[in-house]
């Protein structure tokens, strides 16, 4: 698809009233690719998502008006928008920042290869910046969640800290669900929209009858933090890996005790036992004096 569409346009790419010169393209989804593009010397991320379908048309207009509630240095801000419809082709050009030291996954991936880990300081200054971000969600009125929270997702700022991305999933927090069609439905939808290896358990099977909150974050927080220091996520992606509680720490583990506990403390199976992300950085500032 990514292919076809390059094919299609020119290298030069309009939004609003500036021109972009296209550099490279740097990611591709199902219908949709990211650009590296250039307005005079400063350069930008595009994503481009043509819209064949209203389902298509419903998540771009989601995930702008979810770009729009925040503005907080730990959460990606939304430059420019315009939808570009040429003869029955729509499509959706969304302009971003451009952060050059890429992702917190190509540093796991990187440090891996090179058969290094993490610094353990370097990974809770990483994610403190992520719990604020997050926390920004949550303290919203009704609460948002972001509800795909992974190392992909992270952008490295010139700070250490990180910067959250893909509003693609981001919804209100609380979902009360009172029928089976209803359960069934949020099943397909977080399917669809939620990485199955950092997706919550009450996510792959959800009941009849029950209250979906933002503690689905706080797993995903749990497993992201699992993956910056262990280069995976704890879980494979099966509804039982997720459901089962295992969290292995590995025997070698380089990482203190109370990093390992931290861990744990996140990944708690039941959502009523999970801390918020409140608790997770008062946890944090308890416990680590010079994180």
């Amino acid at each position: 698809m990514g292919q076809m569409l390059c094919g299609i346009f020119r290298h030069k790419v309009r939004v609003g009233e500036r021109q972009f010169v296209v550099v490279k393209d740097v990611g591709e989804g199902a219908f949709s690719f990211v650009q590296l593009v250039q307005y005079k010397d400063d350069l930008f991320a595009m994503k481009r998502v043509l819209m064949q379908v209203p389902e298509h048309e419903e998540m771009v207009d989601r995930e702008v008006t979810a770009h729009r509630l925040f503005d907080h240095p730990n959460i990606m801000p939304l430059i420019d928008y315009e939808i570009v419809v040429k003869g029955e082709n729509r499509e959706a050009r969304m302009l971003f920042p451009f952060y050059q030291n890429g992702s917190v996954q190509e540093l796991i991936e990187n440090s891996a290869a090179r058969g290094q880990r993490i610094p353990e300081r370097k990974i809770l200054h990483m994610f403190e910046s992520l719990c604020e971000a997050v926390s920004a969600f949550h303290s919203l009125c009704p609460p948002y969640a972001h509800r795909d929270i992974k190392p992909h997702n992270l952008l490295l700022r010139e700070d250490g800290t990180v910067c959250l991305m893909d509003m693609g999933s981001v919804s209100e927090a609380r979902v009360e669900v009172r029928s089976r069609s209803e359960s069934l439905a949020l099943e397909e939808k977080c399917a669809q929209e939620c990485t199955a290896a950092y997706r919550a358990p009450e996510l792959f099977s959800v009941a009849s009858e029950c209250r979906i909150d933002e503690k689905t974050d706080v797993w995903s927080l749990g497993c992201t933090l699992y993956a910056m220091a262990y280069v995976n996520s704890p879980c494979d992606g099966s509804a039982l890996s997720a459901m089962s509680g295992r969290i292995s720490i590995p025997e070698d583990s380089p990482f203190s005790s109370t990093f390992n506990n931290l861990i744990k403390y996140i990944l708690q199976v039941e959502p009523q036992n999970r801390p918020t992300v409140k608790e997770i950085t008062q946890y944090i500032e308890a416990n680590f004096s010079e994180a």
